[in-house]
């Protein structure tokens, strides 16, 4: 937790990911070819920032990316925030508190009103 310098109710530290529908049973998409435990993946990781690529997202038929945040859910994608909180995030969250919240340690901590 001292790592954790902008505050635990200020860090996410698991979140759904983006996928494409299309592959969701294939097994064909980068992000879901691989198992929970063979480390540094596209299958675990997800990044937060401020480019569109990195903007969370509804899954999407025929939309490939592979490192963002989302779900299937219409509203937005559930997280775990590192004190232990679940948050459902908008997909329209401002980009640059995503990114905050991707980011333990930059000194920026965010209100959590405005999640």
């Amino acid at each position: 937790m001292a790592q954790v310098r902008d505050g635990s109710s200020n860090t996410y530290m698991l979140g759904e990911k983006y996928l494409n529908p299309d592959d969701y049973l294939t097994g064909n998409c980068a992000a879901d070819n691989r198992g929970m435990y063979q480390g540094q993946d596209f299958d675990v990781n997800r990044w937060a920032g401020t480019s569109d690529t990195l903007r969370p997202r509804q899954d999407n038929p025929a939309y490939e990316v592979n490192y963002a945040f989302g779900s299937a859910h219409s509203g937005g994608y559930n997280t775990v925030l590192c004190d232990g909180s679940v948050r459902t995030i908008s997909y329209s969250i401002d980009q640059e508190i995503h990114r905050r919240l991707g980011n333990r340690k930059d000194g920026q901590p965010v209100d959590a009103s405005r999640l």
